[in-house]
C-alpha cells in the first residue's frame, strides 16, 4: 500500500496547532528555567549572607573568649598573690600572740 501525496501531507491546520504546542512548550520551559535560576541565585545570596553572619559571630565569640582568658589569668594571679599575703599576715600575728604570751608569762 502506497501512501498518497494527500495522505502523506499533514494538515496546514493541524502544524499551525502543533508548532504552537511546541512554542507555548519551550516558552513554559525557559520560564520556569528562569524561576529555577532566580531562586537559585536567590538562596546563593541568602547562604553568603548567612555565613558572613556565622563568621562576624565566630570572630566575636573568639574575641571574648580571648579576654576572657586574659582576664581568669589575671584574676588567678590576684588570687594567688592575695592567698600568699593572707599567710603571711597570719604568720606575722601568730608571732605577735606567741609574743605577747611569752611577754605575759614573764611578768607574772
Amino acid at each position: 500500500m502506497k501512501m498518497t501525496t494527500k495522505e502523506s501531507e499533514v494538515p496546514a491546520e493541524k502544524s499551525e496547532t502543533t508548532e504552537g504546542f511546541v512554542k507555548q512548550s519551550l516558552e513554559a520551559i525557559l520560564a520556569l528555567h528562569e524561576e529555577i535560576l532566580w531562586a537559585k541565585e536567590e538562596r546563593l545570596l541568602s547562604l553568603k549572607e548567612e555565613n558572613a553572619f556565622l563568621k562576624e559571630s565566630l570572630y566575636a565569640v573568639q574575641n571574648i573568649y580571648d579576654e576572657d582568658k586574659t582576664t581568669i589569668k589575671l584574676l588567678s594571679e590576684q588570687l594567688k598573690n592575695t592567698q600568699e599575703e593572707l599567710e603571711f599576715t597570719k604568720r606575722k600575728y601568730k608571732m605577735m600572740w606567741n609574743q605577747a604570751v611569752e611577754n605575759y608569762g614573764r611578768k607574772e
